[in-house]
């Protein structure tokens, strides 16, 4: 199963460092997905859900405001001002 590196990042801190399935976004222009073999693409995000599908299968909701996805070579970089997985407190 071909997979992307994907890497979450805020001020703050490193949320997620892992290989994924997929990875669903909220952009300025709509929803995205990125899986594997995807073409180079940045966009600026806008406010809204995110899901991670991770290399086990498991889906994982998330918020996000704001920020850049970056994607080149199967790398998928997420820079954003706020992140909260919806099942941590």
């Amino acid at each position: 199963m071909a997979l992307i590196h994907l890497t979450i990042v805020t001020p703050e801190c490193r949320h997620y460092d892992a290989d994924a399935q997929r990875i669903v976004v909220r952009t300025t222009g709509g929803d995205v997905a990125i899986l594997p073999k995807h073409i180079d693409y940045a966009a600026a995000l806008g406010s809204g859900e995110a899901r991670v599908t991770e290399e086990d299968g498991t889906v994982r909701h998330a918020h996000i405001e704001g920020g850049v996805l970056h994607v080149a070579s199967d790398q998928v970089q997420v820079i954003t001002s706020n992140f909260r997985w919806t099942d941590e407190q």
